[in-house]
């Protein structure tokens, strides 16, 4: 597909107003770029792509200081260029990590200028993007004073392509856009993925599925398998990458893998994958120097172990420490690291406990180099679940957040739900780990640890399979580099970049963005902390896209006599994971809050809420609420109509009808479900 018809998602470079022009042109028309990294190479590029846009005419790129000019853009480090390093003060940049930078309007031998600077390659290329989003929004520049600097040192996109089939599991865009048996030849494609990631200042890029091994159920033929994302590790392959690895080096991003752990013997000559067999842990020392003579900025591992299938060390009797430590040893010498997740259940009734159960007791046993990947919840990515409790529980280890971009419970990229209203609940919640103010979003700020997301990135040319979905990579890019944004904020950025500056479409789009998850909550689950309610089909590919509750009994636990999961003392002992006075909150029904209340604690029907409602009757109501709050967020997408182009106006309007029809079909199955338990009647009259 040529390049042309890909979306340009924010990085638009629309026409500024005539009133910011004059201004932008005396300070962007010139500019003055170092030449000697490939990250300044990917600055240079942007800036010959967004000033026309932004303008109207070229820049002029020069290679020394410009004199004759009134002013100009100078964009490199204090040791690259006199002009920032005479115009900035002493320690200004030197106090910055290498990720961050300063933006400053400044004024050097009488030409008005502006400098983008840091002391890292990656920084300049992370200034100048946010230089670029302050010009597409129209903001003055003409006394800019910016200083950033990320939150968390890793911000990493978790890619779940199964490279050899192009699928992407759980992907809702489309095929995979990284066609792995076609390189090293490139495609435009990568560079402008690597462009929008580099502008949301994301550093890493897991390239493969974390399942690097499945067979379809029921068939054990070779032929059939689905995921084979262990043959990345093959040495051919890996050649291969290197390309790739060009492409987002120059935007400041590594590239990392995900790999099998029994591959010393699945591509090896090994016949074990035991971690404490030196055998195996040579292989994986020989395997790491054959990456790094390729890749010499290669980011590291991504492991699923013992989990879903995947090979581990518990095929051993080894623990998590054993297994996660061997690999680190071989990526050490390096200074690659391994991301190492905890999503493992199997072993305990309730899914919820066994991360902690497991995890916990290991803290301060890992690797210096080893992060522990924990999802936000405890069970799986559900359109609301409480924070995992090893937030907090495991301060001597290296922990990792991975929140789900793409949108495998809240509608798959046909149903408009944003999920940055449920990322700021989980960043801002408040675990009392340490004291009162501890919150989620503050556990990752060390050098080994940071927030990772499992993308939504296809094919599509929309990249993400609905226009207004492409808001969630853009949240959660800032978001991770500022989780202190708050949500509109953030909204209204990608707005303003992708719709324009129309206040009328800012506000209407905002709206409905900022609205849509609770409405997904509602129309799905009822709103009073119910999970896993929906279709798993015959297969692993097939998604959880239709209402079910007859498949998933255990989590909702629907019977005659009421609902909801016991997961107090007298049930599972989940509640006690929290800390105090979290876990009291959460263990007593009186003072549970009412989202979480049927995730804690199982009911009868009859059971009367704060206000007097049911617990029947809330769940009726809020499926009915969340139904016709869909349908009037699709009604204010339709006000809209001639103040969008008519390609996005069409393809939205088009899934807001079916995501209107899909809530009403979540609606009818789960309420009619409840009823045949409860058999009470909707004090309304609606529910069949």
């Amino acid at each position: 597909m040529p390049r042309t018809q890909y979306d340009d998602c924010w990085l638009r470079y629309d026409r500024v107003s005539e009133d910011q022009r004059e201004s932008y042109r005396r300070r962007l028309k010139h500019a003055y770029v170092a030449e000697e990294s490939p990250e300044c190479s990917a600055v240079r590029d942007e800036l010959r792509e967004a000033i026309p846009g932004l303008l109207g005419e070229d820049v002029h790129l020069w290679q020394h200081r410009p004199e004759t000019v009134d002013g100009f853009l100078a964009i490199g480090t204090p040791g690259d260029m006199e002009v920032i390093k005479e115009s900035i003060p002493d320690g200004a940049v030197d106090d910055l990590d290498d990720d961050g930078y300063l933006i400053r309007s400044v004024e050097y031998e009488g030409q008005d200028c502006l400098v983008v600077t840091s002391g890292a390659d990656q920084g300049l290329v992370y200034g100048t993007f946010h230089l670029l989003r302050l010009l597409n929004m129209g903001e003055a520049i003409d006394e800019i004073d910016v200083r950033e600097e990320p939150a968390y040192a890793n911000r990493v996109i978790n890619h779940w392509d199964c490279p050899f089939r192009r699928t992407v599991e759980r992907g809702y865009a489309g095929e995979s856009i990284f066609d792995f048996d076609r390189l090293p030849d490139l495609r435009d494609r990568y560079e402008d993925y690597a462009r929008l990631l580099a502008s949301l200042g994301i550093n890493g890029v897991v390239l493969n599925n974390v399942n690097t091994e499945y067979y379809p159920r029921g068939s054990t033929n070779e032929a059939s398998q689905a995921f084979d994302g262990w043959r990345l590790l093959e040495s051919r392959r890996l050649e291969d990458l290197t390309s790739l690895a060009s492409v987002f080096r120059r935007y400041g991003i590594q590239i990392y893998l995900s790999v099998n752990f029994g591959a010393p013997k699945r591509i090896g000559d090994l016949d074990t994958f035991d971690p404490l067999d030196e055998d195996v842990r040579e292989w994986w020392r020989q395997k790491a120097d054959e990456i790094y003579d390729l890749i010499p900025d290669f980011g590291g591992f991504l492991v699923k172990a013992d989990s879903e299938g995947q090979d581990g060390p518990y095929n051993y009797d080894r623990d998590h420490v054993e297994g996660a430590n061997a690999l680190a040893q071989a990526l050490e010498p390096h200074g690659g690291r391994v991301w190492w997740r905890a999503f493992v259940y199997g072993s305990h009734e309730d899914r919820a406990i066994q991360a902690y159960d497991t995890f916990e007791p290991l803290d301060g046993d890992f690797a210096e180099n080893v992060t522990v990947q924990v999802k936000n919840g405890p069970i799986d990515f559900q359109p609301r679940e409480p924070v995992s409790t090893l937030f907090g529980a495991m301060p001597e280890t290296d922990l990792g957040l991975e929140l789900q971009i793409t949108g495998e419970y809240t509608g798959q990229g046909v149903h408009a739900t944003s999920h940055l209203p449920m990322w700021k609940e989980i960043l801002e919640f408040d675990t009392h780990a340490d004291r009162e103010g501890s919150r989620v979003q503050d556990f990752f700020r060390g050098d080994g640890e940071g927030v990772v997301g499992v993308t939504s990135i296809g094919e599509d040319r929309t990249w993400t399979g609905h226009y207004l979905m492409q808001s969630n990579l853009y949240a959660f890019g800032r978001l991770i580099w500022d989780p202190d944004l708050d949500a509109e904020t953030i909204t209204d950025e990608w707005i303003t970049q992708t719709f324009g500056a129309d206040e009328e479409v800012i506000d209407t789009i905002r709206e409905i963005l900022l609205d849509s998850w609770e409405a997904c909550v509602d129309y799905e689950t009822g709103g009073l902390g119910l999970i896993h309610m929906m279709h798993n089909g015959q297969e692993y590919l097939e998604n959880h896209y239709d209402p079910a509750p007859e498949e998933w009994p255990g989590y909702h636990c629907a019977s005659e006599e009421g609902i909801g999961y016991d997961r107090t003392s007298t049930g599972s002992g989940y509640a006690q994971q929290f800390r105090e006075p979290v876990a009291s909150r959460f263990e007593d029904v009186e003072t549970c809050p009412e989202k979480y209340l049927l995730f804690f604690h199982h009911l009868p029907w009859d059971h009367e809420l704060e206000d007097g409602t049911t617990v029947i009757q809330r769940l009726y109501d809020n499926f009915y609420d969340g139904v016709e709050e869909a349908e009037r967020l699709r009604d204010l997408w339709l006000s809209l109509e001639g103040k969008i182009d008519d390609r996005r106006f069409e393809h939205v309007a088009t899934r807001f009808d079916e995501q209107v029809h899909q809530a009403e079909k979540w609606r009818d199955v789960i309420t009619g479900y409840f009823y045949d338990f409860a058999e009470i009647e909707d004090e309304q009259g609606r529910v069949p």
